[in-house]
């Protein structure tokens, strides 16, 4: 085990020196033991040898013990630092602490802590080399893995913009793939949450990579996670299995990763600007409320009516007893309501949207009566999504005209792209590409 002194007294690294030949000789362990007078040196000479252990003092000349601990930590994640010194300094001890020290060890070094605190080093060191293999991994690719990994239990919008959140608003250093792999999760999971499908982002790590991986994908419609992963053209390596898809992603290091001791402060998660991350309805609490006027009063009604007779058809669809007559009433509907809105450019959107449906549910009514009974949770998501639309717009009051034009557009194109799975595959995904986009 090699081990750097640095410590500019010639007497101080005589006693460390002296302490750690006594606990070799006790414990039959070999040290090669070199030795630093200031920063400037540790820095070079751990440039030019694989330390186990650095004993770094904090005020030295030339280079002091916390500017040599930044640098040496920049290049080297698996060395040992531990700081020796006489500081009674807490503001200097927690910054070495916190730019990649590990432990503090106070002079004059008190023999018993020292032999203590040396035996503890090795073990930690020694189980660090040892191979990692975790029986309870999750990924697909490897077991492996360190035994920390981050877990995001995904039941709502909210939880997954969290994920979201954690990994693209807060990173200030990320993989080059890592915002496409997030969107992908994101794209996937998101319609798990609208299909009332409760499931797992689970992030494990290696020393070379970071895991990503998506469960519960077998609940979804057959074919729809690849088909969003083909459109997706991901760089990085995936693999899919029956209830699961992973991805991995080469790690980049960043300097809040190489604070191994640093508790983290405890402060609240901010979400900014939510509407842009998800297309789904949320609470508006702090926003003022418009009920807005902009549709003339028989075409509400008659959306209003349209919509709820929609709606109860829309329920018969998981059913599995859906008959082709509803069928075509379903998407007669879905042309009413396009009709109606075509005049009013504030929702011009969304009628195109249920336009679009309406043609490919005729040209489709037969794949949708097959597959009925995985449409019906997405079926009654759109109907409750119309509904609350036309109730917050033009009745209790809405943050804005288009505050739910992107639900409702996903909503529309997500059905019909679950409908023309066994299309050709290019046009599946050509009629996916405005769904996923971020």
């Amino acid at each position: 085990m090699k081990i750097l002194i640095v410590d500019d007294n010639v007497n101080n690294r005589m006693i460390l020196k002296l302490l750690l030949e006594d606990y070799g000789e006790d414990h039959n362990t070999k040290f090669i033991i070199d030795e630093a007078s200031d920063g400037l040196e540790a820095v070079q000479k751990s440039k030019d040898n694989a330390f186990d252990i650095i004993l770094m003092d904090i005020m030295m000349p030339n280079m002091d013990g916390i500017e040599a601990t930044k640098i040496i930590r920049e290049t080297n994640l698996s060395v040992m630092i531990i700081a020796v010194s006489a500081v009674d300094d807490s503001d200097r001890k927690k910054e070495i602490l916190n730019i990649g020290a590990e432990d503090y060890i106070s002079k004059p070094v008190n023999a018993d802590i020292f032999t203590s605190r040396i035996e503890s080093y090795i073990t930690l060191i020694e189980a660090r080399g040892h191979e990692k293999i975790n029986t309870r991994t999750m990924n697909i690719f490897t077991n492996e893995i360190y035994s920390r990994h981050t877990n995001f239990i995904i039941k709502s919008e909210d939880s997954l913009s969290e994920f979201w959140e954690f990994f693209l608003l807060s990173a200030t250093k990320k993989n080059e793939s890592l915002s496409d792999v997030v969107r992908t999760i994101f794209s996937i999971a998101e319609l798990q949450v609208k299909l009332s499908i409760e499931s797992g982002i689970y992030i494990e790590e290696s020393d070379k990579y970071q895991y990503f991986t998506l469960t519960r994908i077998d609940k979804l419609p057959k074919n729809l996670a690849e088909l969003i992963l083909k459109k997706n053209k991901l760089e990085c390596k995936y693999k899919i299995d029956n209830t699961k898809i992973s991805f991995e992603l080469s790690k980049v290091y960043e300097k809040d990763e190489i604070e191994l001791h640093k508790k983290p402060a405890v402060t609240p998660v901010v979400i900014e600007n939510v509407d842009d991350l998800i297309a789904s309805p949320v609470e508006y609490v702090s926003q003022e409320l418009v009920v807005f006027d902009y549709i003339d009063g028989d075409d509400l009604y008659d959306l209003e009516e349209y919509s709820t007779k929609l709606a109860s058809l829309m329920l018969v669809v998981g059913s599995g007893d859906i008959t082709e007559d509803e069928v075509v009433a379903i998407y007669g509907y879905l042309e009413k309501l396009g009709s109606i809105l075509s005049t009013y450019g504030e929702v011009y959107v969304i009628s195109k949207a249920l336009t679009a449906l309406a043609y490919d549910m005729s040209e489709h009514s037969k794949e949708f009566i097959e597959n009925s009974s995985d449409l019906g949770a997405m079926c009654k998501a759109f109907s409750n999504d119309m509904s609350t639309w036309i109730q917050m717009s033009f009745h209790r009051g809405a943050p804005s005209a288009d505050f739910m034009n992107d639900t409702i557009v996903v909503n529309c194109e997500t059905i019909s792209g679950m409908l023309k799975m066994n299309d050709n595959t290019n046009e599946s995904l050509d009629d996916l590409d405005d769904i996923f986009d971020f």
